[in-house]
């Protein structure tokens, strides 16, 4: 009977035993989120949303713990980042979460481009063709690159998160284009009886590239952080390769009257270029003076006129169009004496009046 009764409290411990259930507290998987800006020389990043940006393209490359090679993080197509103001975060169109692992990591490439998309992009490579075939350059096209956020885990957003940014992967954007505008003006329109109207047509601006191709390259520094873009050798400045037959910008056949009192009047409103040098570059257009001698409109005289200039005479002190640099051309006449100046400002492609570091 002993041995049974053994037998039947051995049975009732195992059975004890087989249901005994541990409880651990769950863990919640962190998503993957972005902090985001976009790169100005002086204040070194601004929000996107001064240019009305509200979303862009990324992809993520995992290596994870345990597999061998890398993984699509986004899917092979990449994923769009937007940002949500409710919550307020930049993040994928669904939730997607850090990898569990500690030496698990990930690498994010991401790009903003309004009309298109860039021709390669990779961990190690992203390039830009604008042929005036497959992609012409349109007027209004803004193309960015970020720099490349290298082995980035759950542990190491913790890190941007300390250092006063709010948490999520480091991007900052970098433009690939610069930006022109030709604006105009009289003074005097007036003096004493005499009044003078100016009035501008045929403008063009001879000598613009309007094909290149822009390669970027990069590679993994060995640690965790963000790695600027380069051309050519390592370190050195992304620039593109320009190809094709010099074009024309034009508002042939178009009038411009120029009639306010040092009120600048726009010719060719600000479009997107290629960066170039602007040595081989000629503007010219025509105008016409009216010189009315007193109010009653029937005592006046007209002289028309041809201007051409090389723009690098006037142009900025590098002589060519920069990336990220949006340069406006004021073209001052006086009616008076027939002197023609020309006022080129070049300023930042964006600039952020609150001076904050990044859009979150």
């Amino acid at each position: 009977m002993k041995h049974r009764l053994y037998i039947a409290i051995l049975a009732v411990l195992v059975a004890l035993w087989g249901c005994t259930r541990v409880e651990m507290d769950p863990v919640p998987g962190k998503k993957v989120t972005f902090s985001v800006g976009s790169y100005v020389p002086q204040t070194r990043a601004v929000s996107l949303d001064s240019e009305g940006i509200t979303s862009f393209s990324s992809k993520g490359f995992l290596y994870a713990e345990g597999v061998s090679g890398v993984q699509d993080f986004f899917g092979a197509a990449g994923e769009t980042i937007a940002y949500d103001s409710t919550t307020p975060e930049w993040a994928p169109s669904h939730d997607y979460y850090w990898p569990k692992a500690a030496s698990s990591y990930v690498n994010f490439v991401s790009w903003y481009d309004k009309n298109g998309q860039p021709a390669t992009a990779s961990q190690t490579a992203m390039s830009w063709v604008i042929d005036g075939s497959s992609r012409t350059l349109a007027a209004d096209d803004n193309i960015m690159f970020a720099d490349v956020a290298w082995r980035y885990n759950d542990n190491a957003t913790q890190y941007v998160a300390t250092s006063g940014v709010s948490e999520g992967v480091p991007t900052l954007f970098h433009h690939a284009l610069a930006r022109v505008k030709f604006q105009a003006k009289a003074t005097p329109v007036s003096e004493g009886t005499t009044t003078w109207s100016v009035s501008i047509t045929n403008f063009k601006l001879e000598g613009v590239r309007k094909q290149g191709t822009l390669s970027l390259t990069n590679a993994d520094p060995g640690s965790t952080g963000t790695r600027a873009w380069w051309t050519g050798t390592q370190g050195s400045n992304p620039a593109w390769s320009l190809s094709g037959a010099a074009d024309t910008l034009s508002r042939a056949g178009q009038t411009t009257n120029l009639t306010v009192n040092d009120q600048p009047v726009v010719i060719m409103n600000t479009r997107s270029v290629l960066p170039q040098p602007t040595t081989d570059m000629q503007l010219s257009f025509d105008y016409a003076i009216r010189t009315d001698f007193d109010s009653t409109g029937n005592n006046y005289i007209i002289e028309r006129l041809h201007k051409t200039i090389a723009l690098s005479s006037f142009t900025s002190e590098s002589g060519s169009w920069d990336m990220n640099q949006s340069i406006t051309y004021t073209i001052t006449i006086n009616p008076k004496t027939n002197l023609i100046l020309f006022d080129p400002v070049c300023t930042d492609w964006v600039s952020d009046p609150n001076n904050k570091m990044y859009l979150e």
